[in-house]
């Protein structure tokens, strides 16, 4: 049971010299392996950057359409008051007239100036 391993320099230099093969084999299949993964992951890759792109201008495009919807409703609200302006300035209107046909209808004209009155008031 008392064998002696021996080895000579260049069965020493020749079992490295496998060794470091057997390594490199194994580096130069690993990089080629990583090369594949990202070449194939290259698409997601750069759809993620288009789609984080979208996202931005989606962001924008809401705060542009938000800022409109601010300018329409402030738009509505001064339509509807000239609407209204419209209707007290036209129903005097109307009672002039009435007035200056019927002979001097005093009931319609007091009824208009009053409505005006209130409307001029509340302005």
């Amino acid at each position: 049971m008392n064998n002696v391993i021996s080895f000579t320099p260049a069965e020493l230099a020749a079992f490295i010299g496998t060794i470091a093969g057997v390594c490199a084999g194994i580096a130069t299949i690993v990089g080629i392996i990583v090369k594949l993964v990202m070449k194939l992951k290259q698409p997601e890759i750069e759809q993620n950057k288009r789609l984080e792109e979208h996202d931005k201008r989606l962001e924008e495009h809401d705060k542009i359409i938000e800022t409109f919807r601010t300018y329409f409703a402030n738009d509505d609200k001064r339509f509807k008051a000239i609407e209204r302006s419209n209707k007290v300035t036209q129903s005097a209107l109307l009672a002039l007239m009435k007035h200056a046909l019927n002979d001097g209808d005093i009931a319609t004209l007091k009824n208009a100036e009053k409505q005006l009155e209130d409307f001029l008031i509340e302005k």
